[in-house]
């Protein structure tokens, strides 16, 4: 079955944007150089769909517990520019689109292991993004795929007590996203910097399969 071409056309224009505005990359404010991605676009038959690990927290139907997310749905040219700001200038909508899926994800996934780990214990679990950075992979290829980074930190708390609330800062996690599938790497630290370590190209998990 092909692939629906408005999804095509959002990673590719992700492509063009960042590859024109950065010569291939998004500049970095810290000035620490992106790893390499010459490695290029992960082949279709690396991984298949009955492998995806995620969190899915059973449901309950209690008032009281806190509520699992659903995971987002893939950008499309439908949604593609729901995060835009005003500030955006001539940069494209789909850099945003994406930037915002793969933020929702994340913060789904993060809710969903507190609850999945916590259950009826849980009481809030709050994800505020403070960074993000996007990078085509081959963009004068014909494959089409980008990484996104982002930086954020995590309030979390139970019912025990409402003083048991701590939150985690510089959370960094990165993302592969083409056609295809979704990977997703964390960095194990604190990002004081923001960028595409650890590759999940090769240290990720599947975390999503495309239709």
């Amino acid at each position: 079955m092909s692939r629906p071409p408005s999804r095509r056309t959002v990673l590719a224009s992700i492509a063009t944007t960042a590859a024109v505005a950065t010569g291939g990359f998004e500049s970095d404010p810290s000035g620490v150089t992106a790893p390499s991605l010459e490695s290029g676009i992960v082949p279709a038959d690396r991984y298949d769909c009955s492998d995806v690990e995620r969190p899915e927290p059973d449901r309950t139907d209690s008032a009281d517990t806190l509520e699992s997310l659903p995971y987002p749905a893939p950008p499309s040219e439908a949604n593609a520019g729901g995060d835009r700001s005003p500030a955006a200038g001539s940069r494209s909508s789909a850099v945003y689109g994406v930037s915002r899926y793969v933020t929702e994800f994340e913060r789904a996934y993060r809710r969903n292991a507190f609850l999945a780990r916590y259950g009826s214990l849980a009481r809030t679990v709050t994800l505020h993004r403070t960074a993000y950075r996007i990078a085509p992979i081959d963009p004068a290829g014909t494959g089409d795929a980008v990484l996104v980074a982002i930086r954020y930190n995590l309030t979390k708390g139970t019912r025990q007590s409402f003083a048991d609330q701590r939150t985690e800062w510089d959370v960094r996690v990165v993302y592969y996203l083409d056609e295809r599938i979704l990977l997703r790497a964390r960095y194990n630290g604190v990002a004081e910097e923001l960028s595409f370590d650890p590759d999940p190209r090769t240290h990720g998990t599947l975390v999503a399969c495309v239709d």
